[in-house]
């Protein structure tokens, strides 16, 4: 997942957080800021993270099981993955 692009930060969402510069948005970071966006965002928020980026990460993630299972039952169905492009499912 290295080399990605930095991603969209709401400030309000990291109240508790110092928002890095993109060049130093770490792979920890990230996997954070991902999960904070699925667990406290807005829809306009996970529009700015993409469903590629939630589905790429979805397996890395510490969420509530509720969230988790959520995501996990969204992204299980063939018609969505094939409507997003996913070829496979995420890798646990």
């Amino acid at each position: 997942m290295a080399g990605l692009d930095a991603l969209p930060i709401n400030p309000d969402l990291v109240w508790d957080y110092e928002i890095p510069d993109d060049e130093y948005q770490d792979e920890a970071f990230r996997r954070w800021y991902i999960a904070r966006v699925l667990t406290r965002g807005r829809l306009e928020d996970i529009r700015e993270l993409g469903l590629r980026t939630i589905y790429a990460y979805l397996p890395h993630l510490v969420l509530p099981d509720r969230v988790r299972q959520f995501w996990e039952w969204y992204f299980s169905f063939p018609d969505v993955r094939l409507r997003h492009g996913f070829a496979d499912t995420p890798s646990a």
